[in-house]
Parts: C-alpha cells; sequence; structure tokens
C-alpha cells in the first residue's frame, strides 16, 4: 500500500456549517478510503498554512486520485495538495538509484 498526505483548506461556508453543527469528519473519510481499496490512517487539524491534513494509504496512485476528486467534488475544500510518501528505506533505495544515472541538466 502506498501512503499519501493531503493537506486542505475548508471553504468559509464549509467553517460556518462546521460551527454550526461539529462533526467528525474522519469516518466519512475512512468509508471513502475503503470504498477504493484503502485505509484512513489519521486526521489532524493544524489551523495553519492548512487547516487540516489527512494521511491515507492506498493500492494505487489512481485510486489516491479518486479519493481526492471524490472529496473535492463536494465543494467544502478551497485548496489542497496531495503528496505520495515514501519510508525512509524506500527514499534510500531513490538515493541508490539516482546515485547510478547521469543525467544532464540544461546548457
Amino acid at each position: 500500500m502506498m501512503k499519501y498526505l493531503l493537506q486542505f483548506d475548508y471553504t468559509s461556508a464549509a467553517w460556518a456549517a462546521l460551527r454550526r453543527q461539529p462533526v467528525d469528519r474522519s469516518p466519512a473519510f475512512q468509508a471513502l478510503c475503503q470504498a477504493n481499496g484503502g485505509q484512513l490512517l489519521g486526521v489532524y487539524f493544524s489551523f495553519s498554512q492548512y487547516d487540516g491534513l489527512v494521511l491515507f494509504e492506498t493500492p494505487t496512485h489512481a485510486a489516491a486520485s479518486t479519493i481526492a476528486l471524490t472529496a473535492l467534488a463536494q465543494g467544502h475544500i478551497q485548496r489542497y495538495t496531495m503528496a505520495p510518501l515514501l519510508t525512509a528505506s524506500e527514499a534510500v533505495e531513490a538515493m541508490h538509484a539516482s546515485g547510478r544515472i547521469s543525467y544532464a541538466g540544461p546548457s
């Protein structure tokens, strides 16, 4: 399974709705992950550069994109980023592979 970090900002309308009726959106996101063969690992709010973040895992990049598109299509998220996460050993593997390849930049 591949892990992803999704950072998001709610719209002001979404915050107004959550203020009127606070709700934990984790179960809904978990169901969305499970419907795409994945699993929710955690939902966190930071109220900083982004309002919050979601950690989840899926079997494919397409499944992760389906999850993001489905959530975004509801209109309550105004901005997001999503990035695949590598373990330390996966990153070291990439470093080794990169060291075996030569590449010339623009001249």
